[in-house]
């Protein structure tokens, strides 16, 4: 007779699986389980909520899961701060595929859109943006930026800066995020990717610090698509008119108007 152990933890939460980057869940469907044979880092990451899930690499996968075994895993876990966001584990049950849009809130399917034309734009369409003002719009960005703080921390340190180039930040003196959560730091990060196919190093340049930055017309180019990203917050911080003003760069460089019949 198999008795219920009302003393298991319990622990569930999410993995995101990059379709280029993680053989390990190849093959995963809902019901299985993901084993890691060895028990080397780097560990499978299950973060606690959608809220904390850091994507570095697109197109990928979302999987509710739960920890299989985590009284045995301690010794993984043990130099984690408390109240981490995050478990370390060797093997989980996948319980559910989530839509990958709910990354992003209340709009996902729209920044997902997004983020699919960011990672297959062409040089072609990152020329078309120089005929926007590269301040254009800047103005709607820090607005969305101060309007979203203000909801969490009136007194925040950083409010009233401007924020044209600001891509996270932590409100509530947690973890980094953004009005649309992860999605202005994917953008940003797979509109690099996607330069340096195109045209390699050429569309950075080194500042007297050694860090890298984007060339302007390319810089120019990405600030237009966290535009239309930021657009789409699902919190109520931007008007109607102004949503619509900060992502029109970006649905006449990509057509959306007359693709959608607009």
């Amino acid at each position: 007779m198999k008795l219920f152990n009302f003393n298991k933890k319990i622990i569930q939460g999410y993995v995101y699986v990059s379709k280029e980057e993680n053989e390990l869940f190849k093959g995963a469907e809902i019901g299985g389980s993901v084993i890691k044979k060895d028990k080397n880092p780097p560990y499978i990451v299950v973060d606690h909520t959608l809220d904390t899930k850091i994507i570095t690499q697109w197109p990928g996968k979302l999987f509710k899961v739960e920890v299989i075994n985590p009284s045995k895993e301690k010794g993984i876990n043990k130099e984690l701060v408390k109240d981490i966001w995050y478990t370390r584990t060797l093997g989980v049950e996948i319980l559910d595929e989530i839509n990958i849009a709910e990354l992003f809130g209340g709009n996902g399917q729209n920044i997902e859109q997004i983020i699919d034309l960011t990672r297959n734009i062409t040089e072609e369409k990152v020329l078309a943006f120089s005929k926007y003002s590269e301040t254009e719009n800047r103005d709607l960005f820090t607005k969305a930026w101060r309007n979203w703080i203000m909801l969490y921390n009136k007194n925040h340190p950083y409010l009233n800066d401007e924020h044209y180039n600001t891509i996270s930040l932590s409100p509530k003196n947690q973890r980094y995020s953004s009005p649309i959560k992860e999605g202005l730091s994917i953008i940003s990060s797979q509109f690099d990717i996607r330069a340096r196919e195109l045209v390699g190093e050429t569309a950075f340049g080194v500042d007297e610090e050694g860090e890298l930055y984007l060339q302007p017309i390319w810089a120019n180019a990405v600030e237009k698509i966290l535009h239309a990203g930021m657009s789409f917050a699902s919190d109520e911080i931007l008007s109607e008119v102004e949503r619509q003003k900060l992502r029109k760069p970006f649905n006449e460089v990509f057509e959306l108007n007359k693709k959608n019949g607009g």
